[in-house]
C-alpha cells in the first residue's frame, strides 16, 4: 500500500481495512480511492444547489417524473401529487399521507430503509462492517482528541444502524419516547454511506458530519439518535433548531469548525416515539445508541443481517 491509501488520521483504505479483494489479474481500482482527491463537501453543496433549482411547472413535472422513475420511488404514500413539488429536493423530503406509518412498540425504527444491524456493543465498539469497527464516544462527541468530560457519562450497551436509500422516505423520527436534552452538530467529511463505502472506508460514521440527539428516558435511561450525513447534498436539518442546516455555504467558507451545541429551548423537548426529529436532503444513515438501562427498558431485538424496515416498525422483542 502506498501513500495514496492513507487518510489524514493515519488509517488506511485497503484490503486490511475491509476493501473487497479483487482477483490478482484484474487489479481493479476501487472508485472510492478517487474521492480522496475530491472536495466532497463542496461537491455535495453544489449538488444541493442544483436539486433546489425550480424550473417552470411543466418542465419540473417531467423532471420529477424522471427522478421518481430513476430511483423507483413509491409515490402512493406521498402527501402531495407529483406535480406539486417545486424542485427535486422538495420531492425528496416529501411528507407522507396521515397514518401511513404505525408506531408498533416502545422501540421502533427511526426511518424507512434497511436495518443493517441491531445488537449489543462489543469490546471493540460498534460494528460498521465485517472487519471494521468504530467507537461510539467518537460518534457522539467527536473524533479522536476532541472528546470532552461528557464521555465519562457515556456507557453504551446497544446500537441500531438504519440505512436510507435514495428511494426511501427521508424524514427521521424518534425511535422511543423521552426528553431531548441536547442537540449537537459535529462537522466532518461527506463520504458515501452505501455498502461499498461502509465495507471499505475505516471509521466512516465518525468521519462524516452528524447531528446528535441526546435523550433522557424513563427509569433513568439514556439514549442517542445520530443522523450521519453523506456525499451528494449532505444537508441535514431539524425543526428543533429553525434555520440551521448542515453543509451550508457559511460552513464551507469557515473551513474546519468545532462542534456546536444546538440546545433545545426551555431546557429540553419531550417527544413521543414517532415524532419527527430531522430531515435528510439525500440518502444516509441513522445510528441509535442505548445505555444498559435503556436496553432493559426498551428490550431491543437482535438483528444480525440486513432487512427492510419502515419508520415505526417495532425493533423490540415481542
Amino acid at each position: 500500500m502506498g501513500p495514496l491509501d492513507k487518510f489524514k488520521d493515519g488509517s488506511t483504505l485497503g484490503v486490511g481495512q475491509g476493501l473487497p479483494r479483487a482477483a490478482p489479474s484484474a487489479k481493479k481500482l476501487n472508485p472510492l480511492y478517487l474521492l480522496i482527491f475530491i472536495p466532497k463537501n463542496l461537491l455535495s453543496y453544489l449538488t444541493g444547489v442544483f436539486v433546489r433549482i425550480k424550473f417552470p411547472a411543466i418542465m419540473q413535472s417531467y423532471i420529477n417524473l424522471g427522478f421518481v422513475k430513476l430511483f423507483g420511488i413509491d409515490m402512493t404514500e406521498a402527501a402531495r401529487s407529483l406535480g406539486d413539488y417545486a424542485c427535486i429536493e422538495d420531492l425528496f423530503v416529501r411528507d407522507l399521507k396521515p397514518n401511513s406509518r404505525k408506531i408498533s412498540g416502545p422501540y421502533v425504527s427511526s426511518a424507512d430503509g434497511r436495518v443493517e444491524m441491531s445488537r449489543a456493543m462489543t469490546r471493540d465498539g460498534a460494528l460498521q462492517a465485517k472487519g471494521l469497527t468504530y467507537k461510539i464516544d467518537e460518534l457522539i462527541y467527536g473524533q479522536r482528541g476532541e472528546q470532552t468530560s461528557k464521555t465519562s457519562d457515556l456507557v453504551p450497551a446497544w446500537y441500531t444502524t438504519v440505512y436510507l436509500a435514495p428511494h426511501n422516505y427521508h424524514r427521521v423520527h424518534a425511535p422511543f419516547s423521552g426528553k431531548l436534552i441536547r442537540l449537537r452538530y459535529i462537522p466532518g467529511e461527506l463520504w458515501p454511506v452505501n455498502r461499498l463505502a461502509v465495507t471499505s472506508v475505516p471509521r466512516l460514521f465518525v468521519r462524516n458530519e452528524r447531528l446528535v440527539f441526546e435523550f433522557e428516558l424513563d427509569q433513568g435511561a439514556r439514549a442517542w439518535l445520530v443522523m450521519v450525513g453523506a456525499l451528494n447534498v449532505g444537508r441535514m436539518s431539524t425543526h428543533i433548531c429553525p434555520g440551521f442546516v448542515t453543509n451550508s455555504f457559511s460552513r464551507l467558507l469557515a473551513g474546519k469548525s468545532a462542534n456546536r451545541e444546538l440546545l433545545p429551548p426551555n431546557g429540553g423537548v419531550t417527544v413521543a416515539a414517532g415524532d419527527e426529529l430531522g430531515v435528510f436532503m439525500l440518502g444516509s444513515t441513522t445510528v441509535t445508541v442505548l445505555d444498559a438501562k435503556a436496553v432493559t427498558y426498551l428490550n431491543p431485538r437482535e438483528i444480525l443481517s440486513p432487512q427492510p424496515v419502515t419508520m415505526g416498525q417495532s425493533l423490540s422483542v415481542q
